[in-house]
């Protein structure tokens, strides 16, 4: 069951904050997911300016983004894995890159078979995905020189 589908479920979702203004979604997905969908108590999407050279936040972004997956039944965005790809080429820690890019392309899939494609959005057609599916090769390639 997917978080729209628990919200909904709910008997009295709690869609309004306490002074009355309306909650985000996200505010909304950490709630349901007792937040699986922060790091360092932000929520993913609030570290992409900060964080996005930092591999190390952008790794706890990763796992939460499959936290929430697990939990709330979301697709994992996939520019946190996009990131981790990037930084890791550049500090030439190959095996790192192929492990977050095999590790986002095989979750994705799994959701997909799962859930199937109908209502959600389908992150596979979408260019950051295919940008992680690209790097695979050449990031295999790098690796095997690295180690000769």
């Amino acid at each position: 069951m997917n978080l729209f589908s628990r919200l909904l479920n709910r008997k009295n979702p709690e869609l309004k904050k306490s002074d009355g203004s309306v909650k985000t979604s996200g505010e909304l997905i950490a709630e349901v997911t007792g937040g699986a969908n922060l790091v360092n108590g932000k929520q993913t999407w609030e570290l992409v300016a900060e964080g996005k050279s930092d591999i190390e936040i952008m790794k706890e972004c990763c796992l939460a983004e499959l936290k929430t997956m697990e939990v709330a039944g979301l697709v994992p965005a996939p520019y946190y894995f996009e990131r981790v790809a990037v930084l890791s080429r550049k500090e030439k820690l190959y095996e790192q890159e192929i492990f977050f890019c095999e590790q986002y392309i095989e979750k994705v899939e799994l959701f997909y078979k799962k859930h199937g494609a109908k209502g959600y959005a389908d992150v596979r057609k979408g260019p950051r995905y295919k940008a992680i599916v690209q790097r695979l090769p050449k990031a295999k390639e790098l690796l095997k020189k690295q180690k000769t």
